[in-house]
């Protein structure tokens, strides 16, 4: 990556697989182009930081994969997709933070929603409410120790009523829906105010390259966008091929 020495960090949001029908690629380019985002990864450890996406996790998790399924998936190469997320399962996280002009930015495939985290608190953590803020970088910690073969993974699994029939409120921070997030004032409950979200996941509309709100912006993350820190307000620039902070 040409624009790698200029930039502090570089955030894959995931869905390395399973490309839609109108994207060109073949299985091995696309396993091709796989092992080279985990070569760049392991040659850059501190500066770029890759996040799984659902279209990741079900040939990441046998367990995930029962319990979410997933379209698009590859059953003839899944095998060799789960090899290379068995093997290099400590390089990708479920979400990232990153302060930015005193902002806490937070980085997730799908983003977080109020309903799941209070889902996964209530199972999991078992947390008093107030000792839960996505701005605290423990409480990110604990979301990436979701990915494991258990509970976690159940809560990962979790799919929303826009994506299922049988879905609940909203889907977990793999699978959440833009229509999950349709509230533009993020509530206060848990910190989701405090935060600026950047998630991908749901296909965006040709004629957009991103959705973007107060607390939180959708974007098209087959494309870059900068975060500039020379910029006292917030702002995500389209530019490249990656999502990039400066």
């Amino acid at each position: 990556m040409q624009y790698l020495d200029v930039v502090d960090r570089v955030v894959f949001l995931g869905d390395y697989l399973d490309p839609y029908e109108d994207e060109d690629g073949l299985a091995d380019d696309i396993y091709q182009n796989l092992m080279e985002i985990i070569a760049l990864k392991r040659n850059n450890m501190e500066k770029v930081v890759l996040l799984k996406g659902n279209h990741d996790q079900h040939y990441a998790s046998g367990r995930f994969e029962e319990l979410a399924g997933g379209t698009r998936m590859d059953q003839q190469n899944w095998n060799k997709y789960h090899q290379a997320f068995i093997d290099y399962k400590n390089l990708f996280k479920i979400a990232h933070i990153e302060t930015i002009n005193a902002l806490p930015y937070v980085f997730t495939h799908a983003g977080l929603t109020l309903y799941w985290l209070k889902k996964v608190n209530d199972n999991i953590w078992q947390l008093p409410d107030n000792h839960i803020s996505i701005d605290d970088p423990t409480i990110i910690e604990r979301i990436n120790l979701l990915d494991d073969d258990g509970q976690g993974q159940d809560m990962l699994a979790i799919v929303g009523r826009q994506r299922s029939w049988f879905g609940e409120k909203t889907g977990s921070v793999l699978w959440a829906d833009i229509e999950e997030h349709a509230i533009p004032h993020a509530p206060k409950a848990y910190g989701l105010n405090k935060v600026f979200q950047v998630f991908g996941h749901t296909k965006l509309n040709k004629d957009y390259d991103k959705l973007e709100f107060d607390h939180f912006a959708m974007i098209d993350s087959r494309q870059c966008f900068m975060i500039d820190e020379n910029v006292k307000e917030k702002s995500l620039h389209l530019d490249f091929h990656e999502l990039v902070l400066l």
